[in-house]
């Protein structure tokens, strides 16, 4: 290789690394915004989390109670 074609070379390679670190940055931003917007949505559904709580809660003690009489008649 010529000393041309090396210095061509690394000038792309450099291109490219500075292009993908831009890139990667870009897509990082996007990805938070998102990130912050999706929070903020859920935030706002404070209702449905404290639904969703509940219906844990009383599927838990079901279960708890279900394994129990189960258990006893046995």
């Amino acid at each position: 290789m010529s000393t041309q074609s090396v210095a061509d070379r690394n000038n792309r390679l450099d291109a490219l690394l500075k292009a993908s670190k831009f890139w990667a940055d870009k897509r990082r931003t996007d990805i938070n915004h998102r990130v912050d917007s999706s929070k903020k949505i859920l935030k706002g559904r404070t209702g449905s989390e404290r639904l969703a709580r509940s219906n844990v809660q009383a599927a838990s003690a079901l279960v708890v109670d279900s394994i129990d009489d189960f258990l006893v008649a046995t």
